[in-house]
């Protein structure tokens, strides 16, 4: 059995997965570890969203993912007790399940610097693509973006654009691989929304990506492992 203690810390990245019988319905809160206690149970910082607070309710429970050092750990906690400490207000979070270190390969992402085109679907195509997954083929993306981070569950990207949450958005990009490049029409739901502080002009969405083909996900993976790699190659001359 994994100890949270060994491997969680302060400052550690968490996403907080609200529970759900709907795979398409997920939905996440990002915000950050604020503290482990000696009895294992996990302190974190209430998320925000869209500059308001995000109270999380005596009770609930959330898939936690934590982004640690030595990898991705996951938990299922309940929220115990809440205070405000500092003027930073903190869900005390207890386990519900042991810890375990994630290996699905979805969860690996990679920074990036993507152009990227998007259009919200209208509800009719929403409806549509929820139904049958179809997209309206004569319908062009042309709202321009940045991906700048990406990994084979979603993306998260940078545009001047405003995107509602829960709202279904098309997405085009290109990814170059060796021996070709291949361009995707993927569909995101946006999961979280926030202002960039030091760019006023533009916001910052987490999307995940719904029905992507499984040929298409493990592309994303691969050009994330080819990336990667060519990072370690000019870091280490080999």
């Amino acid at each position: 059995m994994i100890d949270i203690l060994d491997v969680v810390r302060p400052g550690d990245r968490v996403d907080l997965e609200v529970l759900t019988n709907d795979e398409n319905e997920k939905k996440y809160h990002i915000t950050k570890v604020y503290d482990v206690t000696d009895a294992g149970e996990v302190e974190v910082v209430m998320p925000m969203e869209q500059a308001k607070l995000v109270v999380l309710s005596v009770g609930m429970q959330y898939d936690l993912f934590f982004y640690a050092g030595r990898g991705i750990y996951s938990c299922t906690a309940e929220v115990i007790s809440r205070r405000t400490e500092e003027n930073i207000a903190v869900a005390v979070m207890e386990p519900v399940s042991e810890l375990s270190r994630r290996q699905r390969r979805e969860y690996y992402r990679y920074s990036c610097a993507l152009s990227m085109l998007a259009r919200t679907l209208p509800e009719w195509e929403e409806k549509l693509y929820l139904e049958q997954n179809k997209l309206d083929l004569l319908a062009e993306p042309e709202e321009k973006g940045v991906i700048v981070d990406i990994s084979g569950g979603g993306i998260r990207f940078v545009s001047r654009q405003v995107y509602e949450l829960g709202r279904l958005v098309h997405t085009r990009f290109t990814l170059d691989f060796k021996g070709g490049r291949h361009t995707y029409d993927a569909v995101v739901r946006i999961i979280t929304a926030e202002a960039l502080a030091n760019q006023p002009a533009n916001r910052e969405y987490r999307g995940q990506f719904l029905f992507m083909e499984n040929g298409a996900r493990e592309e994303i993976i691969r050009f994330i492992f080819e990336e990667e790699r060519k990072v370690r190659k000019r870091q280490t001359g080999v």
